[in-house]
C-alpha cells in the first residue's frame, strides 16, 4: 500500500524537480490543502476530498493514477492465482 501511495505521489506530480506540466496537482494542493504536509497519503486524501474543485489537469492525472493502480492490482491478483 505504501508503495502505491509513493507511486501515486510521484505520478500526480508532487515529486521534487518535476516540471510544471508534469505536476498538475501542485497548485491544487497548495490552494485546497495548504496546511497538509506532503507524505503518507494525507495530501492525496485531501485532494480526493476536494475532487470537485480540482483543476482539469489534476483531475486527469488522478483518473490516470486510479486506472494504473487498478491495472497493477489486477495483475498482482492474477499472478497470485497462477500455480
Amino acid at each position: 500500500m505504501r508503495a502505491a501511495v509513493v507511486v501515486a505521489f510521484a505520478f500526480l506530480g508532487f515529486a521534487p524537480g518535476a516540471r510544471a506540466e508534469e505536476r498538475p496537482c501542485m497548485a491544487d494542493a497548495a490552494r485546497l490543502c495548504p496546511d497538509v504536509e506532503p507524505g503518507g497519503g494525507a495530501q492525496m486524501e485531501c485532494l480526493k476530498a476536494h475532487k470537485e474543485q480540482l483543476s482539469p489537469g489534476c483531475k486527469k492525472k488522478v483518473l490516470q493514477t486510479k486506472i494504473k493502480q487498478s491495472e497493477k492490482q489486477e495483475l498482482q491478483r492474477q499472478e497470485k492465482q497462477q500455480p
